[in-house]
């Protein structure tokens, strides 16, 4: 009976509808997202809604197949019962993905502080939420609080729910000087206002759920590496010091970063495909030419200038 079930399931066109809808809208993506190599923020909300779409799908079809398992004989001897089934497949597979992302939402921020237990930064430290805020005044944001986890490692990143917060650890203050640290705050200062804060540990519960997944295992990693792209080109506009930036990038890789915070802090390791973040060479380089631009942009505009002033 299971068995029966299951080819008149496949084999009907109303699941074989939601599964071309969902493969149809993921190769529109994914080729947009190839022929628009140049815009960053373009290509991550793509790879974010693949990545959506991608788990849909796979909940779609587990819960389909639970259908067909629990319920053989209204799917394979009732005349409705496919399109009961597969109607209950794409409520179950919406509200389980809701679901999950409001637990997610509600509880992985405070999980993050939980485990590294931050607290106000003292009297020497007391700039960088001076700084952030002038971030936030001039991006029309909420300010979000700066707090220091009192670790040796060198850490930066940033957690988001219903507040805002970026963490920083000793050992980064101990590190970098006063620019490559306000291009380390406007880092994640961007991830914040771009909402990847939330976005990364939302992809990292779902990509455990969904271990079976092939498409979160490749386009998972491919968001994160896009969205570290944005915040550090971002942040070098913001603070018009990319340089800055790509020299705190080359001293944070000297150190060793403990395991708990990959994923989370501006640099983790970068082999493969697989990777959250994307290759320190080329992070570096982008940075650089972004440098160098700017101060071609700036020398133009002091020639201009000249004829006026004489």
């Amino acid at each position: 009976m299971i068995g029966e079930a299951l080819a008149l399931y496949w084999t009907s066109p109303f699941p074989l509808a939601v599964l071309l809808v969902c493969g149809a809208s993921m190769a529109t993506l994914l080729y947009v997202f190839l022929t628009n190599a140049r815009n960053a923020r373009l290509r991550v909300s793509l790879l974010t809604g693949f990545y959506g779409l991608s788990i849909f799908f796979w909940l779609f079809v587990a819960v389909s197949l639970v259908l067909c398992v629990l319920q053989a004989r209204t799917v394979a001897y009732r005349t409705w019962g496919v399109q009961v089934a597969v109607a209950g497949a794409v409520l179950t597979a919406l509200a389980a993905s809701l679901s999950i992302s409001v637990v997610v939402w509600r509880r992985a921020a405070a999980t993050v502080l939980r485990r590294f237990k931050p607290v106000l930064p003292s009297e020497g430290e007391r700039w960088t939420q001076a700084y952030v805020n002038l971030l936030a005044d001039f991006e029309a944001m909420a300010r979000p609080q700066v707090l220091v986890v009192d670790r040796a490692e060198p850490l930066a990143m940033a957690v988001a729910s219903k507040g805002t917060t970026i963490l920083v650890s000793r050992g980064l203050f101990r590190l970098l000087d006063r620019e490559e640290l306000e291009t380390t705050l406007g880092h994640e200062f961007m991830h914040l206002k771009n909402r990847d804060a939330e976005f990364k540990v939302f992809s990292r519960v779902f990509s455990r759920i969904l271990f079976f997944d092939p498409f979160s295992k490749f386009f998972d990693p491919a968001v994160h590496r896009e969205r570290e792209y944005l915040a550090d080109e971002a942040a070098a506009r913001s603070t018009g010091k990319p340089a800055a930036l790509a020299s705190a990038l080359m001293k944070l890789s000297r150190e060793p970063i403990g395991k708990g915070a990959w994923g989370l802090s501006i640099l983790g390791p970068a082999k493969g495909i697989f990777s959250r973040y994307p290759p320190l060479g080329e992070r570096v380089r982008r940075l650089l030419l972004l440098s160098d631009l700017l101060r071609l942009g700036e020398a133009e505009g002091q020639t201009r200038e000249l004829p006026g002033k004489s």
